[in-house]
């Protein structure tokens, strides 16, 4: 998936999602300012010749070394059963390593567990696996990235390069387990939490917590033939990157099979060690062959598999698999072009396979990875579908026959958070309002009218404990960013998690607004020295793509809006046009087959309707910027509307979508030799050939992108750099070395941005 974070809107950031623990904090006390700096990259702001491009650059500085503020915030958090203790991990404001922590929610009082230096000394060591797993996680911390908790909370699992090392919160003891030689991947404790099992060298294997040998489980697996990992795709774009899930009695394992041998295999060279060998790595482009899986049990022990007897070949994309109490494995399997979708019920002992659920929908089906929701009890569970043209959650029994559904019409469904058989409660995340995520509580038996769980308007998200009373909720509005806040279901509890992020120097002031007939979301982001008498240029600060917010309550999402309107002395403007989420299935699906057209004129209309609504935006100076599909935006932007855009900055675009991955890419264009027209006319490459009809209307374009990007592949900026080269249009190329999709070097990524405003500012200018 192209990707998007949700503390930073991906077109702001430059890195990245969808998506994953809200990032950013509650304020705190800002650090001390970092060394001085020289800032002759800055030019003055056209209206205000008196901003301090000193304070400019250390804001800029502060977003980079705090990577947006995600450093110091709470991560992986989870609740004991009990509800007394949350556990999470956290690092320093400006140090991505990350430590174990505990907080008593009584007392309030919070402790370090464990630091990664008590149990490894020297730099951390990941397998190739491992860091290209992350990546796909969009995982950004060092140090521990992953807790683990036993079911009766008294056993912590984390790993540090590629070791795993088990803590007993009682003793306070960690001790490391035998896992053999090689790097262990994903670990997860057994029901009882007598066992983890894990990947290590492309096997599932599992290893006794008390100490005893590794027991290998899956066999004849090999570089391209991996058991107990996710494939490509589904890490990327089905928001699954497990591979394998425990029986709730312990006794086996439901884990995956993937074959990557007839997957094209493409290379990242090092530029700066050209005598390495590059690095190999298996990517399905669109028309070319993914990866066959197939789903398997297999006892704990080892032995033979029982493959599950789903047409694989029929449906390859497996968007979701889980082995619940009181249920069998669900596997729910999507077709190629994701029209059509099957849950499956796997009988443990056969392989049977019996279809529950079907979807179908004449563009492509989304896929929930919070459902099914299958009851402890046993008797039903919950799906989501857009099968009336919005969100709806359904509660059905085991044979899958509706049962109920849920929710009144409008009501804007994003998630479940929570199921509580015995109340016959669930807690579900959304609004009718699609900038703001809501915590509800609903009715299984549909009794009782949705109840808003305590908290602000603005952005929530819930993690619950297993008695389903308390639950933490991390929340942010557009004037306060994220905190997290351990709370109960009757309101009698409410104590903060603490975070040691810093606060940003220039906290963002955010405007959101409804323009046009469409009522498109828009967030209006102004210099701080803002003249209403004056009239500013103006950034479309872009993302434009599918399953992708950028207009949201949430301060934390314009934090670098607010710098770049500073440093540009521009108003920046975020835009959520047709063809994004949560206005239902008509509003989104108008992308189907017009990947680039769409949003381009949908951006341009609300741009207009910004222009008539606010006299003191000047639409004859329009610039955007955008990294993944927001530099696809914003390249495609400058290219087919010129009479609109006078510059752009495009990070890591994808130029011709036949390079892009599979499942992404013909979900919203097809096959390329069905539809092939809908693939050229969402690339860049011809408009880029195209030469200019005019000198004027030839604008200007910055080209950034990592030479290491294996999401978005460098040998897209290339060939856009040569598509533009050959027709005739001025831009510059900023290549990367050695940088991938996300910019998490704080240098770099300083001195990247200082360069796209310093590219949108003098552009901008020189029309004044």
């Amino acid at each position: 998936m192209l990707p998007f974070v949700r503390l930073v809107p991906l077109a702001l950031l430059g890195a990245c999602a969808p998506a994953p623990l809200p990032p950013g904090a509650a304020p705190a006390p800002v650090a001390p300012p970092p060394e001085p700096v020289h800032a002759e990259s800055l030019h003055p702001s056209p209206y205000d010749p008196q901003v301090d491009l000193q304070q400019e650059r250390e804001a800029l500085r502060q977003i980079a070394q705090t990577r947006s503020f995600r450093n110091g915030a709470p991560r992986n958090v989870s609740l004991t059963p009990d509800g007394k203790h949350v556990l999470f991990l956290r690092s320093g404001p400006r140090d991505p390593r990350q430590s174990l922590f505990e907080t008593d929610v009584d007392s309030g009082a919070t402790r370090e567990l464990v630091t990664p230096e008590s149990l490894l000394t020297g730099p951390e060591s990941l397998s190739p696996e491992e860091r290209v797993r992350r990546e796909r996680m969009r995982i950004t911390g060092t140090g521990f990235t992953s807790i683990d908790l036993s079911e009766d909370g008294a056993l912590v699992l984390l790993v540090l390069s590629g070791r795993l090392f088990v803590l007993d919160r009682a003793t306070g003891k960690t001790h490391a387990l035998a896992t053999g030689e090689g790097a262990a991947i994903d670990p997860h404790f057994s029901p009882d939490g007598t066992r983890v099992a894990y990947v290590r060298d492309e096997e599932l294997r599992v290893v006794p917590v008390a100490g005893g040998r590794e027991v290998q489980v899956t066999q004849r697996g090999s570089e391209k033939l991996t058991h107990g990992l996710a494939e490509f795709v589904a890490e990327e774009e089905l928001d699954r990157d497990r591979g394998f899930w425990w029986s709730p009695d312990g006794t086996r394992l439901l884990y995956e099979e993937a074959d990557t041998s007839h997957v094209d295999v493409l290379s990242i060279a090092d530029p700066f060690h050209p005598e390495n060998a590059p690095q190999r790595i298996a990517y399905p482009r669109p028309g070319r062959p993914n990866a066959q899986v197939r789903f398997g049990v297999v006892s704990a022990k080892g032995g033979p598999t029982t493959w599950a007897q789903v047409a694989f070949a029929k449906l390859p994309y497996v968007a979701h698999a889980s082995w619940p109490k009181g249920g069998p494995p669900l596997l729910y399997a999507l077709d190629r072009l994701q029209n059509e979708g099957s849950l499956f019920a796997i009988d443990p002992a056969t392989g049977k396979a019996t279809s529950l659920v079907t979807e179908q929908d004449a563009a492509w089906l989304n896929a929930d990875p919070t459902v099914p929701r299958w009851l402890a009890d046993g008797k039903g569970f919950l799906w989501s579908t857009e099968r009336s043209g919005e969100w709806q959650l359904e509660l059905r029994d085991p044979a899958g026959r509706l049962l109920g559904e849920l929710l009144p019409k409008g009501f804007g469904y994003a998630e479940v958070a929570d199921v509580d058989e015995k109340a016959r409660t669930a807690v579900v995340l959304g609004s009718a309002d699609p900038t703001e995520t809501a915590e509800w509580l609903v009715s299984l038996d549909g009794t009782v009218a949705p109840r808003r769980l305590a908290g602000a308007a603005g952005e929530a998200h819930a993690h619950f404990d297993a008695s389903h009373s308390t639950f933490v909720s991390s929340e942010a509005t557009t004037a306060t960013m994220w905190r997290w806040v351990v709370r109960s279901l009757d309101g009698k509890t409410e104590r903060a998690i603490p975070s040691t992020s810093e606060a940003p120097l220039r906290p963002p002031t955010v405007e959101l607004a409804e323009v046009g007939s469409d009522r498109v979301r828009v967030a209006i982001v102004r210099p701080r020295r803002f003249r209403p008498d004056r009239r500013y240029a103006v950034i479309d600060a872009a993302y434009g793509g599918p399953h992708a917010q950028v207009v949201e309550q949430s301060e934390s999402a314009y934090v670098r809006a607010q710098w770049m309107a500073d440093a540009t002395g521009a108003i920046v403007v975020a835009i959520d046009a047709r063809g994004t989420p949560r206005r239902g299935r008509d509003w989104e699906r108008a992308i189907f087959k017009r990947l680039g057209s769409v949003p381009v004129a949908g951006h341009v209309a609300a741009l207009q309707a910004l222009g008539a609504k606010y006299p003191e935006m000047d639409l004859s100076r329009v610039g955007v910027y955008g990294w993944s599909f927001g530099g696809y935006f914003a390249a495609r932007a400058v290219l087919e509307r010129p009479d609109v855009y006078l510059v752009a900055v495009a990070g890591a675009p994808p130029a011709d979508w036949r390079d892009y991955d599979t499942a992404y890419t013909e979900r919203y264009l097809g096959l390329p030799d069905e539809d092939a027209a809908a693939y050229d006319a969402a690339s860049l490459l011809p408009l880029a050939r195209r030469p200019a009809p005019s000198p004027d209307a030839a604008r200007r374009l910055l080209l950034v992108h990592g030479t290491a990007d294996d999401n978005v592949w460098f040998l897209n900026g290339l060939k856009l750099a040569d598509a533009l080269e050959r027709g005739g249009r001025p831009f510059e190329f900023m290549p990367l070395a050695g940088t991938t999709h996300m910019l998490l070097d704080a240098t770099l990524n300083e001195e990247t941005w200082l360069r796209a405003a310093d590219t949108l500012r003098n552009a901008l200018r020189a029309r004044e």
